[in-house]
């Protein structure tokens, strides 16, 4: 990740539905596959909004992918019910190395209102290593990019990253 991704992200989040920002990244931008696991669903559309608000995410080098196999991130919104966990299990597993873990929303991260049951496994916690946990019940579009921004930049910041410090800002 590169400074100049940082300031477009910034760029994109204090000023959403102003002009498109010209392209920020010579590599390949940030793709993510979203998955609802079940519940309410209302993280779901928080994440479509964010996907169709004019947030600007191209332009910040960010994208959503149809596909796990071409996808660097896996975001997560709603409880994992047992019957999508052999889903959510195979779009990890098809995805390339290196590869990360989101859970957004309350049901994603602890199970929310639906704990553990017959039915439901709860969140991903205790379940998996989830790289950035987006709380919230639902979180806004804003939310879910502040959390995606936060990511990035403690990935770029990591002092086992050979990216950090080799830019100037």
């Amino acid at each position: 990740m590169s400074t100049v991704l940082m300031r477009a992200l910034f760029a994109s989040l204090l000023a959403p539905s102003g002009p498109a920002l010209p392209p920020v990244v010579s590599r390949s931008p940030l793709m993510l596959f979203h998955v609802d696991s079940g519940g309410c669903e209302a993280c779901g559309f928080e994440v479509e909004a964010l996907i169709n608000g004019g947030f600007g995410l191209a332009e910040a080098g960010l994208g959503f992918v149809n596909t796990p196999r071409t996808a660097d991130m896996l975001l997560i919104t709603g409880a994992c019910s047992r019957m999508m966990a052999p889903v959510v299990r195979a779009a990890w597993d098809t995805m390339p190395l290196p590869k990360g873990l989101l859970a957004v929303g309350a049901c994603a991260i602890d199970g929310g209102p639906f704990s553990a049951n017959y039915s439901m496994l709860g969140g991903l916690d205790g379940q998996a290593s989830v790289d950035c946990a987006i709380p919230g019940c639902p979180p806004s579009p804003r939310d879910i990019l502040d959390g995606i921004v936060a990511l990035i930049s403690t990935t770029i910041m990591s002092p086992g990253n050979s990216e950090a410090g080799s830019q100037t800002g």
